[in-house]
């Protein structure tokens, strides 16, 4: 069962593409993590959203992918999709995965401090609106539109 909100996330320390590492308990303030495969089509569609939540909010939040994919994937990945948020490997051994529960992917965990604030799975146009006007209100901003007029499926499963 993939972790619910209120659930204590687990620590982790994992390496991007450019063998920088990343530790949740390391970092201050919230961390939203997306965790995704390069080849899967929901995640296609739903990492360019995360990137858009990460310009418009990233002052005042780290936004990690979490990848189960090689490395040489995940740069070819972020050139297609233009996205600029660290991208940290969990290949092969798919620890965080694993500890994290994910099933589906793409999985968002929304994380303060060390407690999961908001979680979803697949591509879910509601969760995203709910997603970026929590994002706003935490930054003290008005919530943008994060669709910019592109019309998006209400869901896409992963």
């Amino acid at each position: 069962m993939p972790l619910r909100v209120g659930s204590i996330a687990p620590e982790f320390e994992l390496y991007d593409k450019d063998g920088l590492s990343y530790s949740l308990q390391k970092t201050k303030g919230r961390k939203l993590l997306v965790f995704y495969k390069t080849t899967c089509p929901t995640c296609q569609l739903t990492l360019p959203f995360i990137e858009r939540l990460y310009r418009l909010y990233g002052n005042s939040l780290s936004v990690w992918a979490i990848v189960q994919d090689p490395k040489h994937e995940v740069e070819n990945f972020a050139k297609t999709y233009d996205i600029t948020f660290p991208q940290l490997i969990d290949y092969p051994e798919y620890r965080v995965s694993v500890n994290y529960e994910v099933e589906i992917v793409p999985t968002i965990y929304l994380i303060d401090h060390d407690k999961v604030e908001f979680v979803s799975h697949s591509f879910v146009k509601a969760d995203l609106i709910e997603l970026n006007k929590r994002l706003a209100e935490l930054s003290g901003v008005e919530p943008q539109d994060l669709f910019m007029g592109q019309r998006v499926p209400e869901l896409k499963p992963g």
